[in-house]
């Protein structure tokens, strides 16, 4: 018999809980081991030592031609670039599908898609915006996250994607804005692109991961919630700011209730709570002038008093969600 890394995760849960007693936990050891077995490791290393090999050999590249650019054609640079984009694409073909090789090939086809397209527009002064360039490499890379199913990817193309944006934001030929990513539309235009992408992989994550995880909607919702709660903190003071202070609050009640009363997720809660605790400390801060000795350490005790409640109740919440799992 052999405890799953999942059972044993459960375990631990349930012993720290309080519902799992030391005999009891002693008894699930003396049945098979609570330390992770030879081959666990190896699939870990396998894992790590793959995505590691990607992504030197991506900056391999691009520090060799960085290195021999003058020395270099730009036929045998390019050649270079298609080649590792070819040997990444034929690696994944090759590779027993959604294990870690093919991953990992399919992880440097998205970096060997965007540095190409980087070759492409210095080699030929295309004069396209950078935005353009973040915009075409999460298009392009799009099908090949969309084939690993894997939350490196995914990550990389959110990253990428949250970059264009930005840039393309910060264009006023574009916009309209004063040249500059902090105004209240641009906040709200970034938190709506992860918000989408957040709704996407809850409502799909199935399909888009190989091995569901909660990864990329975490990641997601920082990206929403960063944002807004910046924008919040800002909307104190500002008034251009002030209509961030109700979307805010709104995404952050709305996104409470729905994972704890719908679908569980602590470390978001965790993102909400002490984001929503954040902007209350701004308005605090706001309404008493601290100015004095006195007013700055009630802030600072309100500020404690907040955060450690709020580690307490999500202390809990976690307990009850490790012994959720067990009675499911």
């Amino acid at each position: 018999m052999q405890w799953t890394p999942d059972q044993r995760s459960t375990l631990f849960q349930l012993a720290e809980s309080g519902l799992l007693t030391p005999a009891q936990l002693a008894q699930a050891a003396d049945a098979a081991p609570l330390a992770p077995t030879p081959a666990e490791w190896r699939r870990l290393f396998d894992r790590l030592l793959a995505f590691a090999g990607v992504l030197l050999l991506g900056a391999a590249m691009v520090f060799f031609l960085a290195y021999n650019w003058e020395a270099l054609h730009r036929f045998a640079k390019f050649g270079l670039a298609f080649a590792l984009l070819a040997g990444c694409g034929g690696t994944a073909l090759c590779a027993p599908p959604f294990g870690n090789l093919y991953r990992a090939a399919l992880f440097g086809a998205c970096i060997a898609s965007g540095a190409l397209l980087a070759l492409i527009g210095q080699t030929y002064q295309s004069g396209a915006d950078i935005w353009e360039l973040f915009a075409a490499w999460a298009l392009l890379m799009t099908p090949f996250a969309a084939l690993s199913r894997s939350s490196a990817s995914w990550a990389l193309w959110l990253a990428v994607a949250n970059a264009a944006l930005m840039r393309a934001l910060s264009q006023s030929a574009w916009w309209g804005f004063v040249d500059t990513l902090f105004h209240l539309h641009s906040l709200l235009a970034v938190a709506g692109l992860n918000l989408a992408v957040l709704l996407l992989f809850e409502a799909g994550e199935r399909r888009l991961m190989a091995r569901p995880t909660r990864r990329l909607p975490r990641l997601a919702a920082l990206g929403v919630l960063a944002p807004l709660g910046v924008g919040a903190v800002v909307g104190w003071w500002e008034a251009d700011f002030r209509l961030a202070l109700p979307v805010f609050f709104a995404c952050a009640a709305a996104g409470g209730l729905i994972y704890l009363r719908l679908r569980r997720d602590v470390a978001i809660l965790a993102l909400v709570v002490y984001a929503g605790i954040a902007v209350l400390t701004a308005g605090l801060v706001r309404l008493i002038a601290v100015d004095s000795f006195l007013s700055l350490n009630l802030v600072a005790l309100v500020l404690i008093a907040a955060s450690g409640g709020a580690a307490c109740w999500l202390a809990r919440l976690q307990r009850q969600s490790g012994a959720g799992e067990v009675v499911r």
